[in-house]
């Protein structure tokens, strides 16, 4: 799988990976716990679970109520929910590791679902666990949820799309399997043409990825369309701190939606929102400014105790990705469906 195989992470990294993402509240199951490799069983084929049929309307966290409400769609793949030491493989049956995931669309997600009809398939998603796997094992464990992606938007083509333009956006593991099946499949589908954008957070797109597949584009202002955004937030100085933030990363500053390093500040800033436990939510308008710099998005915040966690490395902000710029990210994804859709008349 050349995704894994170009991306020379050490494991201490790796492993890094798992505790900040293992711990975003923010999207786990309240039963869920860290897991560690080492408390796992060897992973064999006997452990994988069923793989989803999205002819069963069970494979998919959300489908839209009324498919034509909308003439756009989007496609979420959620973060990472499998946390605790059960299992390598996330089985789509088990109704915590379903809340957990359901936490993104509730959230995140939200963003999209006032002004596209929302497509968010279930996949066999790796153990957090599993990062910290020597390759080899790494790739055999985490193609299953890779090919689920792949076959749930072949479905969602086939069956529910309707010549319809799209949104792809995921966020951290969902970002990871997205940016591989990009590499891999992109320009080679025949409905490249249909994609407003693409909002790949949480991960890092690498300029060795466009090198891979050079029909990946990167989005340069904000009303592009058919291209791609990623970013990773943390603290000035703190880019070395995220694991996230891979050699050769490209970022894309959400207040200006260019590739620009001059700072952005926090009055270009809409509103960040912070969710409560109960979905209700705060918006707080120019809360963060947001400066391109050395692979990562580097924010300063009017309170950044409030984006502290004790399962971050400090000043690493990954859980707060999308919430950080979430009323400029929503605004944008409605101007460049407009755009998409004005050079269409």
């Amino acid at each position: 799988m050349k995704f894994l195989s170009a991306r020379t992470l050490s494991f201490s990294m790796i492993f890094s990976i798992a505790t900040l993402l293992a711990a975003s509240l923010l999207f786990l199951a309240p039963s869920a716990s860290t897991s560690d490799a080492d408390t796992l069983p060897p992973f064999t084929p006997a452990d994988v679970p069923p793989a989803p049929d999205y002819a069963e309307a069970s494979s998919w966290l959300d489908l839209p109520e009324n498919p034509d409400q909308f003439g756009v769609d989007i496609i979420w793949l959620y973060p990472t929910v499998l946390v605790d030491n059960s299992a390598w493989l996330m089985d789509i049956t088990r109704k915590d590791l379903i809340a957990g995931a359901a936490e993104s669309v509730a959230t995140e997600a939200r963003i999209f679902s006032g002004q596209a009809n929302l497509y968010a398939p279930l996949y066999r998603q790796m153990n957090l666990a599993g990062f910290n796997l020597p390759e080899e094992q790494r790739d055999a464990i985490v193609a299953y949820g890779e090919d689920d992606a792949k076959r749930a938007m072949a479905y969602y083509m086939e069956h529910y799309n309707k010549g319809r333009p799209f949104i792809l956006a995921a966020h951290s593991q969902g970002s990871y399997v997205l940016t591989q099946l990009l590499v891999d499949y992109w320009g080679k589908l025949g409905i490249e043409d249909q994609l407003i954008a693409g909002y790949v957070v949480g991960w890092s797109v690498t300029h060795q990825d466009l090198k891979d597949n050079p029909a990946i584009t990167i989005c340069e202002e904000a009303r592009q369309t058919g291209c791609f955004v990623s970013y990773n937030s943390v603290a000035p100085g703190r880019q070395e701190a995220s694991p996230l933030i891979l050699p050769g990363a490209i970022v894309v500053n959400p207040l200006t939606w260019t590739r620009e390093e001059t700072l952005a500040p926090a009055s270009r800033n809409r509103g960040s929102t912070f969710f409560n436990q109960d979905h209700t939510y705060q918006i707080l308008p120019e809360f963060a400014s947001a400066q391109i710099a050395d692979g990562g998005l580097a924010v300063v915040a009017k309170d950044p105790a409030r984006l502290n966690s004790p399962y971050f490395p400090q000043g690493v902000y990954h859980g707060y990705d999308y919430p950080l710029f979430y009323e400029n990210i929503m605004s944008n994804a409605a101007q460049r469906i407009q755009t998409y859709l004005d050079a269409r008349k």
